[in-house]
């Protein structure tokens, strides 16, 4: 799949950056409301956009993260469509047939929200500060990582049982690949900071793969089909390469700043958000060289790839 457009959440200054080609736009949220027919509900100065998906007509859906709402937008025309309130702090965002998911941070909850209606379903109580969601189309299984406490809530969207997965590490992300699911944690041991990259299969959650990293890291990707992983580590800087053979083998391209969200294109591009230094890095991934360094809002969080 080859797109053509991106877009970045801007967590810091309530806006969005619109990248089409050579252009760059921005997007203030505050200015789309204003300009709504019917008056929207906020209930903050600022609006605190942190994460972003896309909708099954094209919409855009964004989790503002200090008004506790989700905003529906139609991109094409820069037009906001609706706007319903959630949890407190809503930082991860997924769409999957007909429903959107919203993790709440400090509500310790997921919201369910109806796409075609734009309607709150359900909140579904889940571990301390739920920080990841990511779903299984195969086993219609939605993941929920628990950032404060030690387990992934699993909600098995056949039944509508929840249940939970106990680790020994605190979950902050996670991806999906083959039946397996991959996890990056935190370890605190009141002495140094470390980091956990694990592997553990969908089925009976047998932990497959291990590998303890010092520093702290926010995110990650795994590039599919191969044992490669690209972490992004606030610490210093640095966005790691993990590439896993017969043993395991780290390198490193540094960013500075705090690289933070990151995604992959699913050909050779990979997109990092930078909190600190406010810009866009885009990585080939095929020889680990830095493009292009995109300047973009303050506090970059979320990064959609259209």
């Amino acid at each position: 799949m080859t797109f053509h457009k991106i877009l970045v959440a801007n967590t810091g200054e309530d806006s969005l950056t619109l990248k089409d080609g050579y252009n760059l736009k921005t997007i203030f949220l505050s200015k789309l409301i204003e300009e709504k027919e019917d008056n929207s509900t906020q209930e903050n100065n600022q609006l605190g956009p942190y994460d972003i998906d896309m909708g099954e007509e094209g919409y855009i859906y964004i989790a503002n993260s200090y008004d506790n709402s989700i905003m529906k937008l139609d991109i094409e025309n820069i037009k906001l469509l609706e706007f319903i309130k959630v949890g407190r702090n809503p930082t991860c965002i997924k769409r999957f047939k007909g429903k959107i998911y919203v993790a709440n941070s400090d509500s310790n909850s997921i919201s369910i929200i109806d796409e075609n209606t734009f309607s709150l379903i359900e909140d579904i109580s889940v571990g301390e500060r739920p920080t990841d969601i990511q779903i299984d189309e195969d086993s219609l299984k939605v993941f929920i990582a628990n950032g404060n406490c030690y387990t992934i809530n699993v909600l098995d969207l056949n039944n509508e049982k929840i249940s939970s997965i106990t680790l020994s590490k605190q979950p902050v992300k996670m991806a999906i690949e083959d039946k397996r699911l991959f996890v990056l944690s935190y370890i605190n041991n009141g002495v140094t900071n470390y980091s956990n990259l694990s592997e553990l299969e969908i089925e009976d959650y047998k932990t497959m793969m291990s590998i303890d990293l010092k520093g702290i890291f926010a995110n990650f990707v795994k590039i599919k089909g191969k044992e490669v992983f690209y972490l992004s580590n606030v610490e210093d800087g640095y966005i790691y390469r993990v590439f896993i053979d017969d043993e395991v083998n780290i390198s490193k391209i540094y960013l500075g700043g705090m690289p933070n969200n990151i995604k992959w294109d699913g050909k050779t591009k990979l997109y990092i958000s930078n909190i600190l230094n406010d810009d866009l890095t885009i990585i080939d991934e095929s020889n680990n060289q830095i493009i292009e360094n995109i300047r973009v809002g303050k506090e970059p969080n979320g990064i959609l790839l259209l």
